[in-house]
């Protein structure tokens, strides 16, 4: 079961937003300031909350609305077990107007293998 949070931004004519969701196991969030189109400054967490021998691991997600191209940019993860966070800062910077909408995914993992998994968008 995944819990999602409220949404704060509706479409990049904002300036800032959100994205958070939580599954079993894993919790994150992601911060948007500078939003526009083509860029984005990013501030994100992932938290592992159970020791069941996976690691756990968050993306920034984004869509282009014209073409509908959903993309999936790099997991940041978190190995250290139960308890650990990872925070991180970052941007996205795409070639095209492509931050029409963009979200959190939050992942428990297997190696490559997504478990379980939840996306929250801004």
């Amino acid at each position: 079961m995944a819990i999602f949070a409220t949404s704060t931004v509706t479409n990049a004519n904002a300036a800032s937003g959100g994205a958070a969701c939580s599954v079993a196991g894993a919790s994150g969030s992601m911060t948007f300031t500078n939003w526009t189109s083509n860029h984005v400054d990013i501030s994100g967490w992932v938290k592992d909350t159970a020791a069941d021998g996976h690691h756990v691991a968050i993306r920034f997600r984004s869509i282009d609305h014209y073409t509908g191209w959903v993309t999936e940019w790099p997991w940041r993860t978190e190995y250290d077990g139960n308890g650990s966070t990872t925070s991180f800062t970052t941007y996205a910077n795409p070639s095209g107007d492509d931050l029409d909408s963009i979200g959190a995914q939050v992942a428990v993992r297997e190696g490559n293998t997504i478990v379980r998994s939840c996306t929250d968008w801004a």
